[in-house]
């Protein structure tokens, strides 16, 4: 038995060393210098197209046989798990997507001074790669570049960029401080979600594109400025503004202050400007009448709100999460309430609809457990799946039904399906439902007061009698109506 063992442990160290010594993926044709395997590109110069795994510290040439090393080719050296540090020459001008992608153990490399071409996801999952200085030529900093780099803390971005890509620093969850060049215009959707330790960023004069959610899961930031001479946006008590001052795009999440005042210039609040402010417990919307998406979205803090005069639709999620939430005033101008508008609202007991509303949105007030009563006006046209009086103990599990929940109306046949629908305690009626009950007995009553009237008037005259096929058609006729009715 111990023979066994100890043939097993040899044969598992031999075959590691064996495949350790093997280059990652090289195909067929492809050549070996050291510890990489290269290709001669059609015009002459040398792509370097993989690494071996057993590598920790690979230093690329300038030259393969007096050929220069001009590019590192897609996903040359990703999943190098072992590979430490790694130098890139001056003469490599292009480094493919997701080239060093997931290389767990690289803690530093040096690029080229100078590039001209850099690809997507190039430093993807290189977990504990801490400080990186890009080189100059790069105009965009591509997609996903540190995607879930958790140990990046430095990086040098080169005057002359001009786009922060999608999700460049996603999950980047180390880096307290990014300076942004002069040159920037555009930082793109998710840019730095999930930064948790950026404190403050300054935007320069020339940004003029900001995409979605570019701060989200940012729960360290608390501070947003914006340089003088910026056309575009500003900065108001270090919330982000466009530069009139009409919409608010971003009120930093670890904002301290727990109340804040909308300015009075402002009328319009973007998509996910609050999202997780959980310092915030009393906001004045002030004049602020227009609203994007997930606007408030989890802001455990706030305890009651007043939307303005004026306010006509409640955005999709926008008080969603405000676990908080008590006390909600709606002006009498809301017309719509919009999807996940109160969802998860847990705190929230009761709600007026105010009279003028509209539609309600599918599971607008879905999981706000302690909701019982709701009061809803005669002028809904529409009311969504799972709008009110469920709740589900977890997103794996099926809705189930608040007991207790009742919804005040007066007469409105939409409502009365609802209430009907799904179970639910309803004061009121269907209007439909009253006229078909009129109708019918007004029917009813005409009926027999013809009978009356034949009777009599066959008492008095010699009647004749429906002609074959009359009264078949007089039955369908009324046939009809029922099914009209």
């Amino acid at each position: 038995m111990r023979k066994n063992k100890i043939c097993i442990i040899f044969g598992a160290v031999l075959a590691f060393n064996m495949f350790s010594a093997l280059p990652v993926s090289a195909e067929d044709g492809d050549l070996d210098y050291e510890q990489l395997n290269y290709k001669i590109a059609d015009d002459g110069h040398v792509i370097i197209t993989n690494c071996y795994q057993s590598e920790k510290n690979c230093i690329i040439p300038e030259e393969i046989d007096d050929v220069p090393v001009t590019e590192i080719a897609d996903d040359a050296f990703s999943e190098c798990y072992f590979l430490e540090s790694l130098t890139v020459p001056d003469s490599v001008r292009i480094i493919g997507r997701q080239a060093f992608s997931a290389c767990s153990a690289l803690k530093s490399i040096k690029l080229p001074s100078e590039i001209d071409e850099i690809g997507a996801g190039v430093f993807d999952g290189c977990s504990v790669l801490e400080s990186v200085t890009l080189p100059k030529g790069i105009k965009t900093l591509p997609e996903a570049m540190f995607y879930e780099c958790t140990s990046l803390k430095s990086v040098v971005l080169p005057e002359g960029l001009e786009e922060i890509g999608s999700e460049s620093f996603f999950q980047c969850s180390s880096i307290a401080d990014v300076d942004l060049p002069s040159s920037v215009t555009t930082i793109s959707d998710y840019a730095f979600q999930g930064c948790q330790a950026l404190k403050s960023i300054d935007f320069p004069e020339n940004v003029e594109n900001i995409g979605r959610y570019i701060f989200q899961e940012c729960k360290s930031l608390a501070n947003i400025t914006v340089a003088d001479e910026n056309t575009m946006f500003a900065d108001k008590d270090g919330v982000l503004f466009t530069k009139d001052g009409n919409t608010l795009i971003r009120y930093p999440e670890a904002k301290a202050e727990s109340a804040y005042t909308v300015p009075n210039d402002c009328t319009q609040i973007a998509n996910g400007s609050f999202v997780d402010a959980v310092n915030l417990k009393n906001i004045d919307l002030n004049n602020a009448t227009v609203y994007g998406m997930d606007v408030f979205f989890r802001c455990t803090g706030i305890e009651s709100i007043k939307l303005p005069d004026g306010t006509k639709d409640i955005s999709s999620s926008m008080f969603a999460y405000c676990s908080s939430l008590k006390d909600v005033s709606l002006p009498n101008s809301l017309r719509t309430i919009g999807d996940y508008a109160f969802y998860t609202c847990a705190a929230l007991k009761e709600i007026d609809i105010p009279s003028g509303t509209e539609e309600i949105g599918a599971y607008s007030f879905f999981n706000c457990i302690e909701l019982r009563n709701i009061h809803l006006p005669n002028s809904i046209t529409k009311i969504g799946d799972g709008a009110m009086g469920y709740y589900a103990e977890s997103e794996d599990t099926e809705p189930k039904k608040l007991e207790g929940v009742k919804v005040d109306y007066d007469q409105n046949d939409v409502i009365y399906k609802f209430v009907e629908q799904y179970d639910l305690i309803g004061t009121g009626k269907g209007s439909s439902k009253l006229w078909i009950w009129i109708v019918s007995i007004s029917g009813a009553a005409v009926l027999i007061g013809a009978i009356v009237l034949i009777v009599t008037l066959r008492k008095k005259a010699a009647v004749p009698k429906p002609v074959v096929g009359g009264r078949k058609g007089s039955e369908l006729k009324r046939s009809d109506q029922k099914k009209k009715g």
